[in-house]
């Protein structure tokens, strides 16, 4: 089983703590150009199958940022485009990190400085500054099966 067989099986099983959409009710393409063209970088492949056949959502009601398929201009919450330019005017991190998920216990994001060459970008977390994940999939298997409440 690959892992894209196994997280969709995980979040099938998942029941009340996973609020993602239906699989197969994701994100447009369109709306991925359209991010990765505002953003200036290259979404990492396993986020943006999640976000092709999720489109989004909560963990343990912990937002995922996606993207909400709505003018970056006048869009706000848990927008991926629309929080990265927020931290960069804000300076609250360097340009490098992506924040994906701001939880309860932690921020986690992607670390452009360390992207690989299958297009896939490991998380960290904010905490202390060191990797939660290889890649997407592996940050949604922990964040589904880890108790940390």
């Amino acid at each position: 089983m690959n892992k894209y067989d196994e997280i969709q099986k995980l979040i099938a099983e998942a029941e009340d703590s996973v609020e993602f959409a239906d699989y197969g009710e994701g994100i447009s393409e369109e709306w991925i150009i359209k991010a990765e063209e505002r953003l200036g970088f290259r979404l990492p492949n396993s986020y943006k199958w999640w976000l092709r056949n999720y489109g989004g959502g909560e963990i343990y009601g912990e937002e995922i940022f996606s993207i909400y398929e709505q003018d970056f201009d006048t869009v706000v919450g848990g927008d991926i485009v629309y929080n990265y330019e927020l931290n960069m005017k804000n300076k609250n991190y360097s340009n490098e990190k992506v924040v994906i998920c701001e939880a309860n216990d932690d921020v986690f994001y992607f670390d452009l400085s360390k992207r690989k060459d299958e297009n896939e970008l490991p998380i960290y977390s904010l905490n202390d500054n060191k990797k939660y994940a290889d890649d997407f999939i592996e940050f949604l298997k922990k964040r589904m099966t880890e108790k940390y409440f």
